[in-house]
């Protein structure tokens, strides 16, 4: 059932059968693997498991740093001995959440030899920087561990806005996270076909353990604790019942999704659209294409459009987003709001409620897709040159300076040192040299110390 939605994202022209390796596309030949029981259908599924692996290989890299770190303070004199039992919890916490975290993920195959934490964290990686493996980990246990109630107010609320039975229907939930939603939807209105997408690795594989019943134990460490012992709690995460095989999760990227235009009679959105790195109208056309004539697009969550950064005129209000709903080719939405319980952790201060907004829109007219914004072909195919473009060229010379100014740094140099070298060099003026080498010290400095998004 689930190949006959699917389409090439490599070739975008191409469908998929199933191979003993995973999928092959039927123009291109172009093969894409099953990791850890899920598809992995990304345009470049073997750059995309890299790049996971080394999130994952630098994630465990922090954990363990934070460990030892919170170890090292243990000698320190003065310290409470409440204070003492509740960096212990914490530090054996972050190694246990290490060694479970790569039994979870043993399919994306990290190895000790895998390249040094300063090597991963220079290089980075090229997923969105918005979506690294623990950017939702809290979701994990609102979905599966202690949030039924929330879980179930999103679910009335989407119906309550027009989500009309979906049985027998062919359903893609777009961001499905942990799988909750897709879940919940699944077993209320019974589709023939509900695929559940995501490009987190992680979130996916909870997912998956949850679909087929089995319980998994991972620890939560709130942001705000509510006392000693809740700072890292090990919860059992469980769905109510295991979900038939007409539930199927598939690990894809939405800006270049996998699917036959016109592939689903409903798509959903689940706290998405307004995270999506993306201009709103873009990814409106986008939904679009993956809607049947005649079909619906349901929406739930926050309308903040908070990652569009100081872009103001992309900082849709609901009426502006509903205006763009409609340019996409989709009926004026049925819509209701609702004041929502967000992210109550028992053990955590940091509850609050939400409000949020469903929408049930149907689709009219079909409108042009964007363009796929996967990866260029010379970064899939390795062999290919790599393009000597402008911005590349712009950030080389950048990038030569940044090298250049460390390299001065060692350990005898003061700033002025720094500044009079650059003034040597003829790199900059003597009154700008000074405030400029303060300003980029400062700026590696916090930057040394700042986790970055793994």
């Amino acid at each position: 059932m689930l190949v006959d939605v699917l389409r090439c994202p490599r070739c975008e022209r191409g469908g998929l059968r199933a191979d003993r390796a995973g999928y092959i596309c039927e123009q291109c030949s172009a093969g894409f693997p099953v990791i850890g029981g899920i598809p992995w259908l990304f345009r470049d599924p073997q750059g995309a498991a890299g790049e996971w692996r080394a999130r994952l290989t630098l994630l465990l890299a922090e954990l363990r740093a934070d460990s030892t770190g919170i170890r090292a303070t243990l000698s320190m004199p003065g310290l409470l001995p409440a204070t003492r039992e509740r960096l212990i919890r914490i530090a054996d916490a972050l190694d246990d959440h290490g060694l479970r975290l790569t039994r979870l993920l043993e399919p994306l195959d990290v190895h000790a030899d895998t390249a040094d934490r300063d090597t991963l964290r220079a290089l980075r990686t090229r997923m969105p920087v918005s979506q690294g493996l623990t950017n939702y980990y809290v979701n994990i246990h609102r979905d599966w561990a202690w949030g039924d109630a929330e879980n179930a107010a999103s679910l009335d609320l989407l119906d309550a806005a027009g989500a009309e039975s979906l049985a027998g229907l062919r359903v893609l939930v777009l961001g499905a996270g942990a799988g909750r939603l897709a879940y919940d939807l699944h077993r209320r209105h019974g589709p023939a076909l509900t695929v559940a997408m995501d490009l987190n690795p992680l979130l996916l594989v909870v997912a998956r353990e949850m679909y087929a019943g089995r319980a998994l134990e991972l620890h939560e460490f709130p942001l705000a604790p509510r006392g000693a012992a809740d700072h890292a709690v090990l919860r059992t995460l469980q769905a109510p019942g295991a979900a038939d095989d007409r539930l199927q999760l598939v690990a894809a990227d939405a800006m270049c999704a996998p699917f036959r235009p016109g592939a689903f009679d409903a798509v959903i959105t689940p706290w998405f659209i307004d995270i999506v790195e993306e201009p709103f109208p873009a990814l409106a056309a986008r939904i679009n294409s993956l809607v049947a004539d005649g079909g619906r697009w349901l929406n739930l969550g926050s309308v903040t459009f908070a990652f569009m950064g100081t872009q103001r005129m992309l900082q849709f209000s609901l009426g502006e987003a509903l205006e763009i709903v409609q340019g996409a080719g989709f009926a004026p939405p049925a819509v209701r709001e609702a004041t929502l319980p967000y992210m109550q952790s028992p053990a955590s201060r940091h509850a609050r409620l939400e409000s949020t907004v469903a929408w049930t829109a149907r689709k009219i007219s079909a409108v042009a897709p964007p363009e796929t914004r996967g990866p260029p072909e010379w970064i899939v195919d390795a062999t290919r040159p790599v393009p000597l473009t402008a911005d590349l060229q712009s950030h080389a010379r950048s990038t030569r300076v940044h090298a250049f100014m460390m390299s001065l740094v060692d350990g005898r140099r003061s700033l002025a040192d720094i500044a009079q070298v650059l003034v040597e060099q003829r790199l900059m003026k003597p009154g700008d040299a000074l405030p400029a080498a303060r300003a980029f010290m400062l700026r590696m400095q916090e930057d040394a110390g700042r986790r970055i998004n793994v």
